[in-house]
């Protein structure tokens, strides 16, 4: 018998084969499956598990990635964002509102559950890359508009309750129940008007400043 024949399988220091965690994950399809999964389950359905078992691959290697849930789900929302990212170009502060509102609010309408998210965990700083590049585009445009910084710290929560709220309240309804208080797409025509009352209160705190 020949030294190699005579050698054992090698085994971990357990006594068992080493264990598969699977194929390779890159950041590219963890977010398609994110996305995907998101879709069509809502955010709050993503936890590490489910996602790692539709990647066919161990837990360990989503934490690569991701240290835990919280930062996976402010990875996808991200991502979301990204999809959408608004036009910044416009010479005029309130078209570069108009234009961020817009975007937001079709970013996040799609995947049930983000805007929740986003709005419970704002005061967290999950700063991901695209959420702040809105943010200082929003707060450029406030200050182009002559709010002070304190102001422009208020007006960014209005804004963010307007827009997100708005899909909040637009995916909690039926759109085949007459009997609801609000139809969908009352709500969603109603970001429009509340987007202006918003333009109207910025030029209104601008000027008593």
């Amino acid at each position: 018998m020949s030294a190699d024949q005579q050698q054992p399988a090698r085994t971990s220091r357990r006594g068992r084969p080493p264990r598969s965690e699977g194929p390779a994950l890159d950041r590219a399809r963890l977010i398609a499956t994110l996305l995907d999964m998101a879709r069509s389950d809502g955010i709050e359905a993503l936890n590490i598990r489910p996602v790692a078992q539709r990647l066919g691959v161990s837990p360990r290697l989503l934490y690569h990635h991701v240290r835990d849930k919280e930062a996976m789900l402010a990875l996808l929302t991200d991502e979301i964002l990204r999809g959408r990212m608004p036009d910044l170009s416009a010479p005029d502060w309130e078209s570069r509102l108009r234009s961020i509102a817009r975007a937001v609010h079709m970013a996040y309408r799609d995947f049930p559950g983000s805007a929740a998210f986003i709005l419970s965990r704002s005061a967290n700083r999950l700063e991901q890359p695209n959420a702040l590049t809105i943010r200082r585009a929003i707060f450029e445009a406030l200050a182009e508009a002559g709010l002070t910084q304190q102001q422009s710290d208020e007006m960014l929560v209005i804004f963010s309750v307007i827009v997100l709220g708005n899909v909040v309240v637009s995916e909690s309804l039926d759109d085949n129940d007459n009997r609801l208080a609000m139809q969908r797409n009352v709500v969603e025509a109603a970001l429009t008007r509340a987007t202006d009352m918003l333009l109207t209160a910025i030029r209104t705190v601008a000027g008593a400043a």
